[in-house]
């Protein structure tokens, strides 16, 4: 059974959901997600889960992202990137490259931030794109984020290009206008790369071009993997061949929760884990409600949850 991570390099111009119909082709698994969107214009890394490490996602430590982003100064948009219409304009000042590492760097910290207007952040079970789309104002409460770094790569006349190291869940976008504000003018984002989330990178990723070289041949990814309707289908390989290159680029459930503790189980504790879905021993590192993996030898068996004294099934990948 295929079972682990996969970083996809998304291309601009394709949604996550894309890239899960493109490898539920390419592998014949049906059960395969996202581990956090990308927009459609964003590139970079897309943590993809595969088989029964869909279940996994929620233990993962994604606590941290990475971006490189571009900043359009001088005039904002009504979603806050370039697939908006032009909301505001305002006059750009010139401006120093010192002058605005300073402003950047104000932002770092803790920071509370509201979800931008067309975001999938959810209001009374709807999705605020959705409201933003029938033209109702409806505003999300904001919520704590975290910005480790921003780290001023370039400026010209009207545009800056950073890094952004920050916390999961914050919106570039929102973090754009709000560099427009304090630099004395508006502004929105252009281009979003992401570089890492937790420990998946770029260095591990494969890109559509790879993906379509690997499939057909041929690194032009569109007519490969995305053909348009009436277009004729491109032969790929056979699906053995496609499943034999892609395995040895997964990133293995173990080493993706490398972040937390982990224990080889006693006979004792494997039959009581078979038996009564708990065990007696739990490592002392462990807090109570923490988690930890739990090994039949070199077997990774499941997460297990602290519950007091003993430890309980949180997640199990493999029969006892």
């Amino acid at each position: 059974m295929i079972s682990g991570f996969l970083v996809i390099d998304k291309p601009v111009g394709i949604t996550s959901h894309d890239v899960v119909s493109v490898l539920r082709a390419m592998l014949g698994i049906k059960k395969i997600g996202h581990t956090g969107t990308l927009d459609p214009f964003a590139t970079g890394v897309l943590p993809m889960a595969i088989g029964p490490s869909t279940r996994l996602i929620q233990f993962l430590d994604e606590s941290t992202k990475i971006y490189d982003a571009t900043v359009q100064l001088g005039t904002s948009t009504d979603t806050g990137d370039l697939t908006g219409e032009v909301a505001e304009t305002k006059p750009v000042p010139s401006l120093e490259f010192g002058e605005v590492q300073g402003v950047l760097d104000s932002f770092v910290g803790n920071r509370m931030q509201t979800p931008p207007a067309y975001s999938a952040v959810k209001v009374d079970g709807k999705a605020l794109y959705k409201y933003a789309r029938e033209g109702k104002a409806v505003q999300a409460k904001a919520r704590p984020i975290h910005i480790e770094s921003m780290t001023l790569s370039a400026v010209s006349e009207d545009t800056i290009d950073l890094q952004v190291r920050c916390s999961r869940g914050t919106y570039v976008r929102v973090i754009a206008e709000e560099i427009g504000e304090a630099l004395g003018t508006k502004g929105h984002l252009i281009a979003l790369r992401r570089l890492a989330s937790g420990p998946f990178g770029l260095e591990r990723s494969i890109d559509f071009p790879g993906l379509s070289e690997l499939a057909a041949g041929n690194p032009d990814w569109r007519p490969v993997l995305r053909p348009r309707r009436g277009e004729e289908r491109v032969q790929w390989r056979e699906r053995e061949a496609l499943v034999a290159e892609l395995l040895p680029r997964f990133v293995d459930p173990h080493t993706a929760l490398s972040h937390l503790p982990q224990a080889r189980l006693s006979d004792e504790d494997l039959l009581s884990l078979r038996l009564r879905g708990r065990v007696l021993s739990v490592p002392d590192s462990v807090k109570d409600g923490g988690h930890w993996l739990a090994f039949d030898e070199d077997q990774m068996l499941g997460v297990l949850k602290r519950d007091g004294a003993i430890g309980r099934v949180a997640r199990m990948l493999a029969q006892v």
